[in-house]
């Protein structure tokens, strides 16, 4: 009965009798095409179906895309597209209807469609989203990540390398790597700048805010960035964006005055970017020194050793840039902690602290001897950041104690230097009672 209501209805028939009166009409060509089109659409867009991934999974490395394909009786299968993000992965011309994509470290959700394209020229579409990884998702996943820099004999970068060239050891024990790319993913890049009132000498702040908007250039559109500034205190003075305009803005009123709190600058902004995913860069601008401005007491409330743990748990891999001629010669102070004791030579220079820093964490130690040849040792930064290979696998150790894994990186049968992390901290179990997601 309803039927013949619509029929009656799309002839241009209406009336408010019941519809035991309503005369049937034959309906118009265009209502009987219209009826025909809405009765096969629900069976053409159950032709095609993305079975893999599933919608709202996270996908990480080699993934596949498996894709369940049909066509109405009597209709032949033209072909079979496969977009990822927007762009034509592969096209199918017949079974099986998959393919593999490198999706990546994770860091970002990606939109996969398949298009089956019929013989009599209808089309049918599917599609899913996968979402990236959250940082309270790592526990689960439990891969961890590394970022190696290979360079050879003459300091150059070693390309070209596959996963099989890698080897890599957690506490002396060999793991299998489950994700291998060298494509390059967006950044999430912390520039971190020396405003102590000893970056007033010779321009020094000036250069250094030239050298940091010169990085700003080299850094691609997706590419996320956030502005620190410590003297007596440490100071966000742009949160993370891509958007150039702030970013440059947040540099160019950098103003060099106070004390240096170098140790609270890399503890806060490890905390700060542990809240992103993906690939975590501080790139830090100083001379490797932590004091007040009167000289006679520590500039940070952490100590050193606090500062880099918190680096380590937080994975993020520091390039320092050391400013100044003499930082092998100038060394650390030892603070007592007591009011007014003052504090006396570490034993450690300058350099050997930035260059531990870096080392531990998987980035590099770049040296300006002047202000002038800062955006040299910028642009150096960039240049690593290019060509870090990445790689993750599944420690065999799944015990979460909190304790600390030594990792070690290297590409046997070549004369190389790999440059990564050198560890890293286990996730810790919450009591069940505390626990909560």
């Amino acid at each position: 009965m309803m039927l013949a209501r619509s029929t009656a209805e799309a002839g241009g028939t209406r009336s408010v009798q019941p519809m035991r009166s309503v005369k049937l009409r034959r309906p118009s060509i265009c209502a009987t095409l219209l009826l025909i089109a809405l009765c096969a659409s629900p069976a053409l867009a159950q032709s095609v179906e993305i079975v893999v991934p599933r919608h709202l999974s996270t996908v990480i490395g080699s993934t596949n895309v498996e894709v369940r394909v049909g066509a109405p009786e009597g209709v032949e299968i033209d072909r079979l597209e496969i977009v990822v993000d927007g762009e034509a992965l592969i096209t199918l011309k017949a079974p099986p209807w998959t393919a593999s994509w490198d999706a990546g470290d994770g860091s970002s959700g990606h939109r996969v469609e398949a298009i089956l394209f019929l013989a009599d020229g209808r089309t049918a579409r599917s599609a899913v989203r996968t979402s990236p990884l959250r940082i309270n998702e790592s526990l689960e996943v439990s891969l961890v990540n590394l970022f190696p820099l290979v360079l050879g004999p003459d300091g150059n970068y070693v390309a070209g390398l596959t996963k099989e060239n890698f080897r890599v050891l957690e506490n002396g024990e060999p793991q299998s790597i489950e994700r291998f790319t060298t494509e390059y993913r967006p950044l999430r890049v912390a520039i971190v700048l020396d405003t102590s009132l000893s970056m007033a000498k010779g321009g020094r702040i000036d250069n250094a805010k030239k050298a940091a908007l010169g990085f700003l250039d080299v850094l691609l559109p997706d590419d996320e960035t956030l502005v620190v500034n410590f003297a007596d205190n440490v100071r966000v003075v742009q949160e993370i964006t891509t958007n150039r305009k702030q970013l440059t803005a947040a540099i160019e009123q950098a103003e060099a005055s106070g004390g240096t709190a170098l140790y609270d600058a890399i503890w806060r902004t490890s905390k700060k970017l542990e809240a992103f995913d993906g690939r975590r860069v501080m790139v830090l601008l100083s001379d490797g020194r932590d004091e007040a401005a009167n000289g006679f007491e520590p500039g940070s409330l952490h100590t050193l050793a606090e500062a880099r743990t918190q680096a380590v748990r937080s994975e993020v891999m520091i390039f320092a840039i050391g400013l100044g001629r003499d930082l092998d010669r100038e060394y650390a102070r030892e603070w007592t902690r007591s009011l007014g004791a003052g504090g006396g030579s570490s034993g450690v220079s300058l350099k050997d602290l930035l260059e531990n820093l870096a080392v531990t964490t998987g980035g590099r130690l770049l040296l300006s001897p002047g202000a002038s040849r800062l955006r040299r040792a910028f642009s150096a930064v960039a240049e690593d950041l290019r060509n870090q290979y990445s790689i993750a696998y599944d420690p065999t150790d799944q015990k979460k104690d909190g304790g600390y894994r030594k990792i070690e990186v290297s590409v046997p049968g070549r004369e190389v230097e790999v440059i990564v992390r050198k560890g890293y901290y286990a996730p810790l179990e919450e009591p069940a009672e505390s626990s909560s997601r």
